[in-house]
Parts: structure tokens; sequence; C-alpha cells
């Protein structure tokens, strides 16, 4: 309550400090257009603006003469003194001359990218450049990776299943946005780990404070995928090919005309047979018992594919809209499903496939209505069909042996064919009444809905749960005020009210190991709230926030995918009090070498944690409301550029998840034996390190080599509780070290490329999950052509 009252009387005092001092306000041009983002500046003080999109500034001063200077890295410095009296409100217009062209040899942007003003908001933000990788292979989910405090989890190789985690909170806890679009009804054909990285522009990590344009119920924190939003013509074709007969092609393809109409289209494809070793124990069909002894095996059944297509097509800068797009987005995918959530359970005929298809609606306008008042829409609905096929009367090993059964199915038998109807809407206002005040108005509804679609399956299965409806609606609405005090410092205060509908099966049986389904509707409502801030010191930023987060349970927690992974239609909403403290340095020396710096701690209170468990028999996972769970942590970063020709840094994360539940039983009177222990099957400390060595200019100007190295390493782990069992007999992911090499030579001013990449060259055994293996040694070559015009209407 203090801190409302705080901003209250400094909006008041602001006010009144305004009749004690003149104004000057005015426009700056050149060569009769407006011109945003001038800097305006006043000499000897701490008084400092932009220009908005129409060119305006404004600056309130005392009485009193001044120097003021207007500076854009396109344009020629400009000076000019003023007189200020007391209460006058002086206008000026401003004639900027545009910076003749000329040759250098080493260009350095001064303005800020989007990319910067990203991370000088006062949230705790890490963002990462995309274009610095598009001559790599990587995916989006493997280029998360090199950001602070995020691990990607896999269960295998291309195409396998995946979850991120941020600061000790993994899978669901996290949520995926692309261009502030939710991700979580996209689909499996639509996924980080089957996108290039060539679509995306940048990529945004929000840890834990979650600004109110997302709508997110995120505890984690939010993953926001910026894609390419340039106005002008260009065209980016790549393919790479590499071990275990794996092949990807990537077209984006983008043209603005002098009119204004916009089409833009990304299609890429992933082929991949992930027929690598693993070692693991076989089962010996025999006896039906494993083997103690592990042997080196080849994945046999792993074969997985996916083709994509994004289309858009409308307009840009008209004066009914700054952007008005309609999309659509195709998408099929096939995966074999070479094993369970266990390595040991191995499957020769189990496997899924999917389609999507969304179609989409972006509009966005500024000065809507009246000025300094903008809107934004984005709104999509995605029909997602899935057919699980587990049919087969056989029992594999890993040998590719196998026995027949007296039952149909290799795990639990399906036939399932089932619609994941997703519909996403969201709204956002935004008016910035003046340089220190700002105010939003964000809501986002989202639903869905899974139907069956072959009733012969069901009658089949016998199942009456098969038969009941399932169906999720969200509505998150979010409100919030920033100050902005002369760009030294400024604060976010936001509010964000939550409400979620869920229908699905409920097991109302009260004898063991028997069920009783009954359809069921629960309804949750609540409210969070939170605070960031920063404030700038020369080359330094400091930040903190705080929020007071809910996450309700998702689609696959409730209802389960209707492969592996079993569902819970009475979960509860997890809630938590997020902290995060921060300092950033970032500072260019004159020499033009410069350094990054980034110290991050957090502390999360969570209640009514919803942790994934493995069912070891069948290998199948399912979820449950744990209780009390705990988080502290730090993550820091470093990067060091010298001059254009080497750079070298890294990051390391420390977390500390523990269960903080002390009493086990319904009654509240059974202590918990895991009390203050860890959260199992989460790594706690992990980092990596790169380097990376420029020769530009080889042969000829604009063809440039590049050598590059990446270190990674996660800390021993447990897979269980460790206070559970014998020390000796505890499981555990052991140290993993992984070194990765990359030779990239770019010719004719970089317009053709040519890398090579060299993952995990000491073939170290390398997990994520449980027992789950991950490829060996591998190499990849990737052949890319890039060509990019300037639109003149641009």
């Amino acid at each position: 309550m203090k801190i409302y009252l705080y901003f209250f009387f400094l909006g008041l005092f602001s006010s009144g400090l305004y009749s004690q001092t003149g104004i000057i306000e005015g426009i700056v041009k050149s060569q009769n257009k407006t011109i945003s983002e001038v800097f305006v500046g006043v000499k000897n003080t701490v008084y400092t603006t932009k220009t908005d999109q129409n060119g305006y500034f404004k600056l309130v001063l005392p009485q009193g003469h001044y120097l003021l200077s207007f500076s854009n890295e396109d344009y020629e410095n400009y000076h000019i003194e003023v007189d200020i009296i007391k209460n006058e409100k002086k206008k000026i217009s401003v004639e900027l001359k545009p910076l003749p062209y000329k040759e250098i040899e080493d260009v350095i942007i001064k303005g800020k990218t989007a990319l910067q003003k990203t991370k000088e908001t006062a949230f705790n933000v890490t963002v990462l450049d995309a274009k610095s990788f598009y001559n790599s292979s990587l995916d989006l989910a493997h280029m998360l990776e090199k950001a602070p405090g995020v691990k990607i989890r896999e269960s295998g190789g291309v195409g396998s299943d995946m979850s991120i985690s941020l600061n000790g909170f993994t899978g669901r806890h996290v949520k995926l946005f692309m261009d502030g679009v939710p991700m979580q009804g996209f689909g499996s054909a639509f996924q980080l780990n089957n996108i290039p990285v060539n679509i995306a522009d940048r990529i945004e990590i929000y840890k834990g404070v979650v600004p109110v344009e997302f709508g997110a119920d995120a505890i984690g924190g939010v993953i926001n995928i910026v894609t390419a939003q340039s106005a002008n013509t260009y065209l980016d074709l790549s393919y790479s090919s590499g071990s275990f007969n794996t092949y990807k092609t990537n077209l984006n393809f983008g043209h603005t005309t002098k009119s204004g109409f916009t089409v833009q289209l990304n299609a890429f494809q992933n082929y991949s047979d992930n027929n690598y070793k693993v070692k693991t124990s076989v089962l010996d069909l025999d006896t039906n018992v494993f083997s103690s002894e592990k042997y080196w095996v080849k994945r046999f059944h792993g074969k997985y594919h996916n083709e994509t297509g994004i289309l858009k097509v409308g307009f840009t800068k008209k004066s009914w809209a700054d952007k008005f797009l309609i999309g659509i987005t195709l998408g099929e995918e096939f995966s074999d499903i070479q094993n369970a959530n266990l390595m040991e359970i191995v499957y020769g005929k189990k496997k899924r496939e999917a389609t999507t298809v969304m179609p989409s609606l972006v509009y966005e306008k500024n000065d809507f209505f009246i000025k300094r008042l903008n809107f934004k829409l984005t709104a999509n609905y995605n029909k997602n069909y899935n057919k699980n096929i587990d049919t087969a009367a056989r029992q594999y090993n890993w040998f590719g042996d196998y026995v027949p059964k007296k039952t149909k199915g290799e795990g639990i038998y399906s036939l399932s064919r089932f619609h994941n109807n997703n519909t996403s809407a969201t709204a956002n206002l935004n008016y910035k009444w003046n340089d220190m005040h700002t105010f939003t108005i964000n809501d986002v509804i989202s639903g869905y809905e899974r139907k069956k679609s072959d009733h012969v399956s069901i009658v089949e299965i016998g199942s009456v749960k098969d038969t009941m409806r399932r169906t999720n609606l969200k509505n998150i609405l979010g409100v919030s005020y920033k100050f902005n005090y002369k760009n030294i410092w400024n604060a976010d205060i936001f509010g964000k009210y939550y409400y979620q509908k869920v229908k699905g099966p409920k097991n109302i049986s009260k004898i063991t190991n028997s069920t009783k389904y009954i359809e069921t509707t629960e309804k949750y409502n609540t409210t969070g709230y939170g605070l960031a801030f920063t404030y700038f010191l020369k080359d330094y930023q400091l930040k903190g926030s705080f929020e007071k987060a809910y996450r309700l349970p998702t689609d696959n927690e409730l209802f389960g995918d209707e492969v592996l992974e079993m569902g819970n239609s009475v979960l509860k909403a997890e809630n938590s009090l997020n902290y995060n403290v921060g300092i950033t340095l970032n500072k260019e020396f004159k020499n033009k070498n410069s350094i990054y710096f980034d110290v991050s701690a957090y502390y999360r209170d969570t209640r009514d944690y919803i942790r994934r468990i493995i069912e070891q028999h069948y290998g199948t996972a399912s979820y449950v409301n744990h209780g009390k769970v705990k988080n502290m942590g730090v993550d820091a970063e470093v990067k060091f550029y010298y001059k254009n020709r080497f750079m070298i840094g890294g990051n390391i994360t420390y977390q500390d998840l523990r269960n903080k539940e002390r009493y086990s039983s319904i009654s509240g009177t059974r202590k918990d034996a895991t009390y203050n222990d860890r959260i199992p099957n989460v790594p706690y400390f992990f980092g990596n390190l790169d380097a990376a060595y420029y020769i530009n200019n080889i042969g000829q100007k604009g063809n440039n080599l590049s050598l590059g190295y990446t270190f990674n390493f996660i800390g021993k782990f447990y897979l269980n509780w460790e206070s559970l069992g014998d020390k000796s007999s505890k499981y555990t992911l052991p140290e993993q070290l992984s070194h990765d090499v990359m030779i990239n030579y770019s010719f004719h001013k970089g317009m053709f490329n040519a890398s090579l990449e060299l993952k995990n060259i000491t073939n170290t055994l390398l997990y994520d999950n449980y027992s789950l293996q991950k490829p060996g040694r591998a190499y990849y070559i990737k052949l890319r052509y890039f060509f990019f015009k300037t639109n003149k209407n641009k």
C-alpha cells in the first residue's frame, strides 16, 4: 500500500512542479518529414527525452538559460540555445540534416535496437539475438540454451518431446509466445524444437515476473519468439544435412509493395531416422527380466518428420492500420515412438501422427481514435488432428526381437483419433499520456476442446471415460501503470485477474486400484499483482521486481496426451510469490572493445506446485499437486568483445528448488521424509562457455570466416528423492560435459554461407530425463542463401 501512495503523491508533486516551470515543445523534421527516436538532451542537466512517431517532443524545465542538443545516428547533431520563463509554453521547430554517405571499414550502430530496448525494461529479461545464429543448424529450443537460467529437457533426438526449465521451473510452468500470441495450442507440428532459428529476429525471456502484455498465467516465466518483421524484400533459403540421416530445409520470404501490400511466407521441414546408439539394459524375452549389464544398441524405431508452412498477407502503414495481416499455418507431423519415459521399455510399432490448420489475424493501429492511444488485436483458431496407434500384440526388446502378447498394444492399447481445438484472442490498449505516464490494458481469452473422432476405438476400449467431454476456458485480464522519470528510472505497477472453467472426467471411486468416472465442471478465479523497478547509473542498470503470480493447469496436465501422459482434471492452480533483483553492466570502450555483464538473483515461494511423476511399470507420466516448494537461485552472464575479431563469454546458473511440505498425510500428522529435499529430476548447477574468432575480408572484401566453440556442463543431480533409498543404489544423472565446434564461411557480403558443425565431439553420454539418452557425436553441414533489398517506400 505504501508504494501505491508513494506514486500517487509523486504524481501530484510532478503536476504541481509544472506550475513553477516552463514548457518547451516542438517538432523535429528533415526534408519535410518528421523524425522519430531523436534524442533531445539539455546540456549540464539530467533532463532528456525522445521524439515520438510524429517527431514531437516535450520538456518541462525550471526557468533559466539552456543549450538543447538533438541527435540521431542518421543525422547531423544540432544545438540551439533557449530561455525558459516561468509558466511559459515555448514552441520550436528543428530541422536536421541527413549524414552524408561515406564508406567506412567498421559500422557501429549507436541507436538503440528493439533488442536493447527490451533489455532496458524494468523486468528481469534476457534477450537473444537470433540473427547471430542464422548460419547454424540450431532450432529455437537449442538456441534458448545460450541464455542463463534456461535448460532444455529432451527425451531423445530430432522431434522428441521437449520441455523448458527456467529458473528451476519446468514444462508448463513456462509459457511460450510467438509475437505475443500464446503457443499453447499451436500443436506438436509447430514446437520450438522443430522450428528453425531463421524464423526469429530475437527471443525474449522474462523470468518469474511477467508484464501484462502477455496475459500469462506463468510462475516460471515467459518466452516470446519475435519473428522477422521487415518491410523490405528478402529471401532466406537454407538446407542442412547430417548424422543419423537428418536433413532440414527452411524458406523465409517477404515483400512489401509501394502501396503497403505485404506478403510473408515461412516454410520448413525436418527429417531424421534418429538411429543413434544408446547404452541401456535389455529385456530377456524368455525370463521377462532386464539385464544387469548395459549394452550399446541402435535405435530402430525413431523416424521423425514434420512439414510446416506459414503464409501471411495484408497491408502495412495504411491510414486505417499500421499492420493488418491475415495468416494461415498448415503443418503435419509423423513420429515413431521408440521408448516410454523409461529407456528400458522399448516399442517397435507404436507411433503418432498429427496435423495442424491454424488461421490467424493481426491488427495494429497507433493513434487509435485519439493521439498516443495504440491498439493491437491478435487472434487464431487452431484445429489439431491427432492419431495415436498402439495395436501390435507384441513385446519388443532393444535388440529388435519380440514375442507375441495375448493382448493388443505394446503399452496401453490405443487406436485413438481425436481433435484438439484451440482458440486464442488478445486485445491490448496502450495509452502514453506523456513521457512520464503510460497506461496499459490487456485481455487474453483462450479455449480448448478435445473431441474423439473414432467411435470404433472407443467401443473396443470400452471406457466410459473416453466418451466424456474435455474443455478448458481461460481469461486473463491485466492492467498496468508505468511511471518514467526522465529516462533515469522507471516503475511498472500491475494487476491481473484470472478465470478458468474446466470440464472433464473425474474418478470418484474410493476403492484402491478401481475407477468410477463422472463428468465434472470446475471453476476458479483469483487476482494477482506485481511491481517492477529499474534505475540507470551511467553504464549500469539496476533492477528489482515482485509478483503474486498464479498458473492455471494446462490442457495436457488436465487431460493427458492420449499416448504417454495421463491427465488429472481436478488439479488446483499453482500460486507463487516471485522476487527478482539484478544488475547489468554494458560498456563500450574507446578502442572498440566492449563488455557485457549481468547477474540476477531470485526467490520463489510456491504453493500447490504441480509436479510431473513417472509410473515405473508402464513408463507413463501423470501430474499431481505437490504442496509447498521454495526456490532460490542466481544467474550470471558475461561477454567480452575484442573489436570485430574475437568474442568470449559464458553463463552459469545455480538454483535450489526444495520441498517445503512438512506433512505428507491427509490428516497432516505424518511428517514427510523428503521434507527439505531438492525436487528430483531437476538440474541445479549448469552453464556454458562460448568463444568465437572472426577473420574478415578473406580473399576479397565481404568474405568472412568465423570459428566457434561451445562448452556445456551440467552438474550431477538426483532422479528421485535424495532422502529415500540406499545411497549406493540411488538413481542419479552424472556430471555431463560436452563440446561443440562450428566453422562458417560467408562470402559475397553474406549472400552465400556455408557452415560445418560438430556436436558432442567427445561422444559423451548425455541425458536430460531419467535414462533417456540423447544423440552422441554428430556432424551437420548447412548451406544458406540470403537476399535483401531495401524498398524505396520504406
